[in-house]
C-alpha cells in the first residue's frame, strides 16, 4: 500500500532535476509559501495536490522563473519547460514555428518536426493552430516543451479543459514521452485520479508547505480498482477534505 512520508525518496531517482530549500514567498503581509522543501529527480513524476489558494501555482511559477521568491533557494531548475492549461500557441505561426520558438530555423525546423512526430502530428508541421482540436493543441504545447530536452518539466493542469477520452489519450502519451526524455516533472492538478495514474509521488500542499508525500505503488497506477489505488484515493480525498464516493 502507498504510504505518506516526509523524508524518504523512491529508489532509482538519484540525479536531481530541482532542489528547493526553505522557500519563502510573500504578497504584502500574506505569506503564501513558508519554509517549503522539495526535491524532484530526473525521470521522476511528481503530482501536487492541494486546496485552491494553498500555494500550488505560486510554487510552479517560482520554479518556472516567472515569479520571484522572498527567501530560500531553488537549485538545478535552469531553463525549465512549462505546459499551461491553455496551449498558448501563436496563431499566426505554423506548428513547427510554434514548437521551435526561439531556436534557429535551420536547426529548429527538423527538431520541431521530430517533436511533432513524437506527439502524432508530424504530417501537420505547416498547419495552423486554428485548425487543431483542443487535444491536438495541447500535443503541440507538449512538443514545444520537450524539444529542448529540459531537466525539469512543469505541467499546470494541462488536461483540465479536455474531454474525458482525450484526457486518457494524453495521459498515455505523456507517460510515453517522459519515459523517453526523462525530465523531472511537477504536475499541478486538482484531479486525484489523474495524479494516481500519472505520478510516482503525490504531494499534498497545505498552508504554503508540503504537508504529505505519498509514493504511488505501480499496481495502484495501473489499475484504479486495485485495493492500493482505492486506499490511496481515500487517503488523498480525506486530506483534501473531500468525502470519498462509493464506486457504483
Amino acid at each position: 500500500m502507498s504510504s505518506a512520508t516526509h523524508t524518504m525518496h523512491p529508489a532509482g531517482f538519484d540525479d536531481a532535476a530541482v532542489t528547493v530549500s526553505n522557500l519563502q514567498r510573500r504578497y504584502g503581509q500574506r505569506t503564501v509559501i513558508r519554509g517549503l522543501n522539495l526535491r524532484i529527480a530526473r525521470g521522476e513524476f511528481v503530482a501536487l495536490l492541494g486546496e485552491s489558494g494553498c500555494g500550488k501555482t505560486t510554487l510552479l511559477r517560482a520554479l518556472a522563473g516567472l515569479d520571484c521568491i522572498d527567501g530560500g533557494r531553488i537549485e538545478g531548475a535552469s531553463q525549465p519547460a512549462v505546459v499551461f492549461q491553455e496551449h498558448r500557441l501563436i496563431p499566426w505561426d505554423p506548428l513547427w514555428r510554434n514548437v521551435s520558438l526561439g531556436l534557429d530555423d535551420r536547426t529548429g525546423k527538423p527538431l520541431a518536426k521530430a517533436a511533432l512526430e513524437e506527439v502524432g502530428l508530424g504530417s501537420r508541421i505547416d498547419d495552423w493552430p486554428r485548425n487543431l482540436s483542443g487535444g491536438q493543441a495541447q500535443r503541440v504545447a507538449l512538443a514545444r516543451a520537450l524539444v529542448r530536452e529540459p531537466r525539469l518539466l512543469l505541467l499546470d493542469e494541462p488536461f483540465a479543459a479536455l474531454d474525458a477520452l482525450t484526457r486518457i489519450r494524453m495521459h498515455a502519451l505523456v507517460r510515453q514521452l517522459l519515459d523517453r526524455h526523462r525530465p523531472g516533472v511537477l504536475l499541478v492538478t486538482h484531479d486525484v485520479d489523474e495524479a494516481i495514474v500519472l505520478a510516482d509521488r503525490i504531494l499534498v500542499m497545505r498552508d504554503g508547505a508540503i504537508a504529505s508525500d505519498y509514493t504511488v505503488a505501480p499496481e495502484a497506477a495501473h489499475n484504479r480498482d486495485h485495493p492500493a489505488a482505492q486506499a490511496l484515493r481515500a487517503q488523498l480525498l480525506d486530506e483534501l477534505g473531500v468525502a470519498a464516493a462509493t464506486p457504483a
